[in-house]
């Protein structure tokens, strides 16, 4: 009889301990106040066997409620989880919110905020969201002045283009000074991701170099899509160039001899790893051909240039092999067409020396280019008419050879304090059919200092060489100083 007593109590025991445990883990406080009472010390022996059944029908009475507020508590968190997930498609039909890969959600700027009071921060650096969109976009740009003093006659005032120094006669002391804003430029662009091709950029870019006065000029309009794949359609620069050479000069122009040219063009490029890209474009084939005077025709272009490269960029710098391929074509009022093929190769490359930081390295550039009918892409002769010559009517058309070429290295002195110099040369296998008149080769230097004495100010000074040959003997050349202030945003 004393062991059932003693189980009795172990049970009661372990009971209670579980109650307890049970209403302290969900913190609701006990129904019974005589649960939390003390218990007589010597109950009687009549009433202590009923007053434990009922104070045990009373805990398995408490047990079942906490179980079935338990099951209700579920409910309602399903019931949270389902409406979240409502919520957050509801926002997302309206704009507010999109989901990047991974299935994580991005906020946007809702349409229904003032702008002006809030703006989402955008995808790329200097961006911000579009109202009830996930696009970001970004305004920038730079305001420059320019102050110009050609010592010779030059027919570029407001740029640098060996092309159009003045051969022959007697020009010494001829000099000129101007002073010009033309160089400010202007550019709009946008970004917006999308979940099966990566992200669609949008790019639109003026300056103030158009051929009357302060007109506006498009330098590039296109729109691309993807990351690793990338389709592109607009205007921008040619395939068949590297970008990246070009080095740091305060004239607009550049060296004469870089393959410099902005083509419309549907391009394909294709990242790899290890820093390799591939690039190929077909691209506007406008063409440049000298004839002969009173040839009544025209220039046609029945197929579009095929231009294309490939660049590896490991931590040293960069090495690029680009080519290009042309049908040139003369189509005579009179008379059969003329064709030829024009093709050209292009090595550039970067070589990184001494580094001051991470934003200031010290980097050799250079360029080797060369091949038939390819004139239309080198700086200083494109619009020349020197893809090729028709020398009379009824005789094919030849296109003419080109070399072009530039050795440079852009140093800092000092984080605010920067350098650049420069040679760059052309030379164009001119035939006897044309006059003597015709460009031959030029050759230019540039050098310069720049200050940076704030983030987004640079002053600098610069002197220019450049001096045109031509294909009877004159010459001409001409010494220019430019000073530029240059305001970014």
């Amino acid at each position: 009889m004393r062991g059932g007593t003693l189980n009795h109590e172990r049970s009661t025991v372990r009971t209670t301990g579980w109650a307890c445990l049970a209403l302290l883990l969900f913190g609701i406080p006990p129904l019974d106040a005589r649960a939390q009472a003390p218990q007589p010390a010597s109950p009687a022996p009549g009433t202590a066997a009923a007053d434990d059944a009922e104070w045990r029908r009373q805990m398995e009475s408490r047990v079942q409620q906490l179980e079935r507020e338990n099951q209700q508590l579920r409910s309602e968190v399903a019931d949270i989880a389902h409406t979240q997930q409502s919520v957050m498609e509801d926002a997302q039909k309206h704009g507010i919110i999109t989901f990047v890969e991974g299935g994580q959600p991005r906020l946007t700027t809702p349409d229904f905020f003032d702008i002006n009071k809030f703006a989402a921060e955008g995808d790329f650096p200097g961006s911000v969201r579009l109202p009830g969109s996930n696009t970001s976009f970004q305004l920038g740009g730079y305001v420059q002045l320019d102050a110009i003093f050609d010592s010779d006659r030059i027919g570029n005032e407001d740029s640098f283009a060996v092309s159009t120094i003045q051969t022959g006669g007697e020009k010494t002391g001829a000099g000129n000074t101007n002073f010009s804003v033309r160089q400010t430029r202007l550019f709009l662009k946008t970004q917006t991701p999308t979940q099966e091709w990566g992200d669609l950029v949008t790019y639109i870019e003026i300056d103030f170099l158009g051929t009357d006065g302060t007109e506006p000029r498009l330098r590039h309009a296109y729109g691309q899509i993807g990351n690793t794949n990338q389709l592109l359609a607009g205007q921008t620069w040619s395939a068949f160039q590297d970008a990246t050479v070009f080095p740091a000069t305060l004239d607009s122009q550049g060296p004469p001899g870089i393959i410099n040219n902005r083509r419309p063009q549907v391009r394909y490029r294709h990242d790899w790893a290890g820093g390799w890209t591939g690039v190929v474009a077909l691209e506007d084939p406008t063409a440049d051909i000298t004839t002969p005077a009173g040839l009544a025709g025209e220039e046609s272009t029945p197929y579009p240039d095929l231009a294309g490269n490939i660049r590896w960029a490991p931590d040293w710098g960069h090495v690029q092999l680009a080519g290009v391929l042309r049908y040139l074509q003369f189509d005579p009022d009179q008379g059969s067409r003329e064709s030829d093929v024009g093709y050209g190769l292009s090595l550039t490359g970067s070589l990184k020396t001494i580094h001051l930081d991470d934003k200031h390295v010290d980097t050799v550039l250079y360029q080797i280019a060369g091949g038939n009918g390819i004139a239309r892409y080198v700086n200083d002769i494109n619009g020349q008419g020197l893809d090729a010559v028709l020398p009379a009517a009824g005789e094919d058309l030849d296109g003419l050879s080109v070399f072009a070429g530039l050795i440079g290295y852009q140093h800092w002195w000092s984080a605010k304090w920067g350098s650049t110099l420069c040679y760059s040369l052309v030379d164009v296998n001119v035939t006897n059919d044309l006059p003597d008149t015709t460009y031959h080769n030029g050759q230019y230097v540039v050098v310069n200092l720049r200050y940076y004495p704030a983030e987004r100010v640079m002053l600098g000074g610069e002197v220019l060489y450049g001096r045109r040959k031509d294909k009877g003997g004159d010459d001409g050349d001409d010494v220019r100083v430019q000073f530029s202030a240059q305001y970014r945003f």
